[in-house]
C-alpha cells in the first residue's frame, strides 16, 4: 500500500501590476487578485476593443468570489463550475465586441479538491498543423481567423491525447486549477526550479512542437503574436484545465506575453528566487521586461502558496 502525502492547508498571498510598455499607447493587459481567483488578461483587436475583453474577462471571473462569498461558509467552485464560466466570457466578449476584439485567459484558482492532483503537462501536439505554411511574412492580427472550426476540429482530433477524468471530490481542503487560453502563460517555481505549466495556443508553439522551429527562433519570429485560441475571437476558446497540488513553498507566475516574451525562462527563474518579497518580485520582473524592449504591455502576478495559521486555541472554561 503507498502512502499518500497528507493534503495541508494553506493560503495564499499575490502581489501584481501591469504596465503598458514602451511600445504601445493603451494597456489592454489586466489583472485579478483575490483569494479565490487570480487572473491576468491580455487584450487584442482594434480601438478599445482589447480593453473590452480583457475586462470582460476579468469580470466573468471575478463573479466567482461573488457566488463563493455568498453564505457565512465560503463555498468554492469545483472544475467543470470554472469551465463554465470561462465560456461565459467567452460569449460576453462575442456579444460585446461581435468579433472585433478578444483576449487570452490565464488564471489560478482554489477550486474543490480532487483527492490527487496532476502536475504534469499537457502533452504537446506533433503533427504539423496544415495552415501553418499558408502564413504571410507580414501578419496584422493577433488571432488566427482564417482557420475555421472545421479545420481545427479535424486537426485536434488527429493530434490530441485525451484527457483523463477528473479526480473525486474532497470537500475538506481545497486544491488548486490553473486555467489557461491563448498565449499568457502561467509558471510554477517549486524547490528553485521553475517550470512552466502551462502550453500556449499559438501559431509559434505548433511550430515548436512540429520541429519547424525552434524555441529561440520562436521568440523573434515574425508569427510570435498570432495565436490559435482566445477568448471572443477566432474558431476554438476552450480552455486548457490542469488541476495541481499546492504545497507549501510553492510560487506561481501568471503573466502576459510582454513579459515572457522579453525575459527567458533562466531570467524568470533567477528574479523569483532572488527577491522573496512578492511586491519587489513584481517590480523586478516588469523592470527587466522593459529593460529588454517592453514590445508590448506587461501583466505580472506572482503568487506564493503559504502555510494557513493555525486557529487560536478556544479559552478553557473554568
Amino acid at each position: 500500500m503507498t502512502d499518500e502525502p497528507t493534503p495541508v492547508p494553506f493560503t495564499l498571498a499575490a502581489a501584481g501590476m501591469t504596465d503598458v510598455g514602451l511600445k504601445r499607447t493603451e494597456n489592454q493587459d489586466r489583472i485579478l487578485m483575490h483569494d479565490i481567483v487570480y487572473a491576468v488578461a491580455d487584450g487584442m483587436g482594434g480601438h478599445e476593443a482589447g480593453e473590452v475583453a480583457s475586462q470582460l474577462a476579468v469580470e466573468t471571473m471575478q463573479e466567482i468570489c461573488t457566488f463563493a462569498n455568498k453564505t457565512s461558509v465560503r463555498k468554492l467552485p469545483t472544475a467543470a463550475e470554472v469551465q463554465r464560466q470561462v465560456q461565459l466570457a467567452d460569449d460576453r466578449i462575442r456579444e460585446a465586441l461581435e468579433a472585433r476584439g478578444g483576449t487570452t485567459l490565464c488564471a489560478l484558482l482554489q477550486i474543490k479538491a480532487p483527492d490527487q492532483g496532476r502536475d504534469n503537462v499537457t502533452a504537446p501536439i506533433t503533427a504539423v498543423p496544415p495552415w501553418t505554411s499558408s502564413f504571410a511574412v507580414k501578419v496584422n492580427t493577433d488571432v488566427i481567423s482564417k482557420v475555421t472550426p472545421e479545420m481545427l476540429a479535424e486537426h485536434r482530433e488527429s493530434t490530441t491525447p485525451s484527457t483523463a477524468p477528473l479526480p473525486v471530490l474532497n470537500e475538506e481542503i481545497p486544491n488548486l486549477l490553473l486555467v489557461n487560453v491563448g498565449d499568457s502563460r502561467g509558471y510554477r517555481l517549486r524547490d528553485g526550479a521553475l517550470q512552466q505549466l502551462t502550453r500556449d495556443h499559438s501559431a509559434v508553439q505548433e511550430m515548436v512542437d512540429a520541429g519547424q522551429i525552434t524555441e529561440a527562433e520562436a521568440r523573434n519570429h515574425p508569427h510570435r503574436n498570432l495565436i490559435t485560441r482566445a477568448l471572443g475571437a477566432g474558431a476554438a476558446s476552450h480552455p486548457d484545465l490542469t488541476v495541481l497540488q499546492p504545497r507549501v513553498g510553492d510560487r506561481y507566475l501568471l503573466c502576459s506575453d510582454g513579459l515572457s516574451g522579453e525575459l527567458t525562462e533562466d531570467i524568470l527563474q533567477t528574479i523569483l528566487v532572488n527577491f522573496k518579497d512578492r511586491t519587489e518580485a513584481v517590480r523586478v520582473l516588469t523592470g527587466a521586461a522593459l529593460e529588454a524592449g517592453g514590445r508590448d504591455n506587461i501583466a505580472v502576478i506572482v503568487i506564493d502558496v503559504l502555510a494557513a495559521e493555525s486557529p487560536l486555541p478556544e479559552a478553557a472554561e473554568n
